[in-house]
C-alpha cells in the first residue's frame, strides 16, 4: 500500500494533516472558460443573410475538419424586421448534413474568430454562409425553434453538441408567411 507523507516546505510535495487530509490550492472554471483561456473557443457568424420570400433556406453549415472535438453550447439568432411577413419564424438545426447548394456554393462565413484576442489559433472547420433558396439535401432534424418575427436577438442553449472529425451541423430558416425581405444572422 502506498502512503502519502507530509512534504510541507519542499515546494513539490503535498501537505497532509494529522487526519490524513490532503491540502490543495485549486482553481475551478467551466469548460468554455478553459477553452477561451487556452485559445480554443471561437465565434462563427454568418453575417447578414437577406431572405426574400417565406420559403425555407439553408443559412449556416459548419463541418469539423480537424482532429479535435468541437463543442457547441449555444446558438444565437439575430432576427431583423420582415417586410410583408406576419406570424412566426421556424429555425431548424440539422445533424450531419453533407450536401446541398450551401455546400456546393461554399461561401465562407463573415466571422470565424478566436474568442481569446491574444491567441493565434484558428478553428479547423468548413463554415459556410447560405442565401435565399439555398438547401440541404440530407441531415436529420435535432432542434426546431419557433420565434415571433419581431426583431430580436435570441440565444438558444443547446446543452453541448459535439462535432467529432468529419461531422457537421446545419441551420435552416423559414421566414414568416408573406415575407418579401428579412435580414437574419
Amino acid at each position: 500500500m502506498t502512503m502519502l507523507k507530509d512534504g510541507t516546505g519542499t515546494c513539490y510535495q503535498a501537505k497532509i494533516d494529522s487526519e490524513n487530509r490532503l491540502f490543495v490550492n485549486s482553481v475551478s472554471r467551466d469548460h468554455s472558460e478553459d477553452a477561451s483561456l487556452f485559445g480554443n473557443s471561437y465565434n462563427i457568424n454568418t453575417g447578414i443573410v437577406n431572405l426574400t420570400n417565406a420559403n425555407k433556406s439553408a443559412v449556416l453549415y459548419v463541418k469539423n475538419t480537424g482532429t479535435k472535438r468541437l463543442f457547441i453550447q449555444s446558438l444565437f439568432y439575430l432576427l431583423g424586421n420582415s417586410t410583408g411577413g406576419s406570424g412566426d419564424v421556424l429555425i431548424t438545426v440539422l445533424r450531419n448534413p453533407t450536401a446541398g447548394t450551401i455546400v456546393d456554393n461554399a461561401t465562407d462565413v463573415e466571422i470565424n474568430a478566436n474568442r481569446n484576442f491574444g491567441s493565434s489559433n484558428s478553428s479547423s472547420v468548413n463554415a459556410y454562409k447560405g442565401a435565399q433558396g439555398y438547401t440541404f439535401t440530407d441531415g436529420t432534424k435535432i432542434i426546431e425553434s419557433i420565434f415571433n418575427q419581431s426583431p430580436t436577438r435570441s440565444a438558444i442553449s443547446v446543452g453541448t453538441i459535439v462535432l467529432t472529425q468529419g461531422t457537421s451541423i446545419g441551420i435552416e430558416v423559414t421566414p414568416a408567411t408573406g415575407n418579401t425581405s428579412w435580414d437574419t444572422e
